[in-house]
């Protein structure tokens, strides 16, 4: 078995690899759509730097890993370098794209890499194949690694119907919105189709985002072009490839509530979602989520869907009811990174820093930080 690597260090570099990478992303062990070439491209160009390193890994001349990471020069406040997951604002999941057969022998070529001393994996499932794979090659390795952080994200799963499990104060609750929004208006369940106008689904999406709370604190896709860029490339790249789910309701002939999805392999992973503020009372995004709800069960598709939220967001437990661990994994590879992964649990913890504008609400906390 040989085993070659390179490190790439922007997007042009790693353009040239697409038709591979494209492969390696269909079968990868974890599917990672914002890794995929056509949603990490374009996010490179909106919110890369130069701490971008990418460990790419080819076993017997097939490309069978890729591991996208932001290089820094302190390692959780110690001093010693470190890499850990490339993320964004708009995304929550720092799985590798990885073969599973050949898993342990390319985790292994990055820790033995002289890429960083130390590294942390973000937001891996904490039952997949890949943090298996991971755990299982650094122990065998003599790597020092441990689970520095992590939380229980609401998911959808095909077959558990959520809405059995809603107690009786939230079946009242629906009644009751359900009667106030049919009293302001016609309430219609939406869907993207195949053949429909991406650009005004997007555009439309944008304008009822831009029009609540998120508009006024600065934080909304239409505030910031970078993320205008991503958002509009992502979703029109993701339509085209028939990767692109949308769901929502319209009160008479206008946006109500949006759901954004990105599939990817047999699941899917949140986006963004949006809903009209001026029907607050009326709680249109909690709403709008159980018609997603219904949708989802009620039509072929993705067999899971992930809330992609932060911990801080435990909206969707009132209308998703299963749980998946997400975690953070920190290796220490060689050097001074040993230690200070040995370190770790005596290192206070992360804090979250709240964020000016921003309050509890039915809506992805996609901002990683």
């Amino acid at each position: 078995m040989k085993i070659t690597t390179r490190v790439f260090h922007d997007a042009d570099a790693l353009r040239a690899l697409a038709p591979e990478w494209e492969a390696l992303a269909a079968e990868a062990a974890e599917p990672n759509p914002f890794y995929e070439p056509w949603l990490l491209l374009p996010a490179l160009e909106a919110y890369g730097g130069a701490d971008f390193r990418c460990f790419a890994v080819w076993q017997d001349g097939i490309l069978s890993a890729l591991f996208p990471l932001r290089v820094e020069r302190r390692f959780r406040r110690l001093p010693v370098a470190g890499a850990r997951s490339w993320i964004h604002r708009n995304m929550l999941v720092g799985t590798p794209l990885v073969r599973e057969k050949s898993a342990g022998a390319c985790i292994e070529a990055l820790l033995r890499s002289r890429l960083a001393p130390a590294f942390e994996f973000e937001w891996i499932a904490a039952g997949g194949p890949f943090y298996g794979a991971l755990a299982e090659t650094a122990g065998d390795g003599g790597f020092p690694w441990l689970v520095t952080d992590a939380y229980l994200r609401a998911v959808l799963l095909r077959g558990r119907d959520p809405r059995t499990r809603y107690n009786s104060n939230m079946k009242n609750n629906l009644r009751r919105w359900g009667s106030r929004l049919a009293a302001a208006g016609r309430l219609e369940p939406v869907r993207l189709a195949p053949g429909d106008d991406i650009g005004a689904w997007t555009e439309q999406f944008i304008r009822l985002e831009a029009s609540g709370w998120k508009g006024s604190a600065g934080s909304a896709i239409a505030c910031r072009e970078g993320d205008r860029r991503f958002f509009t490339a992502a979703l029109a790249e993701a339509h085209r490839r028939g990767r692109l789910a949308i769901t929502g309701l319209d009160l008479d002939g206008r946006p109500l509530a949006r759901h954004t999805m990105i599939l990817g392999g047999d699941g899917a992973f949140t986006f963004k979602i949006a809903y009209d503020e001026a029907y607050a009372s009326c709680s249109p995004g909690i709403v709008g989520e159980v018609d997603n709800v219904r949708q989802f069960l009620e039509n072929p598709g993705p067999q899971w869907i992930d809330s992609h939220t932060a911990r801080e967001n435990t909206s969707y437990a009132r209308a998703w009811k299963d749980r998946r661990t997400v975690q953070r994994v920190a290796v220490g590879a060689h050097g001074a990174g040993r230690l200070a992964v040995a370190m770790l649990p005596l290192v206070p913890p992360r804090t979250s820093q709240a964020q000016p504008g921003r309050r509890p609400a039915l809506q992805p906390r996609l901002e990683h930080r």
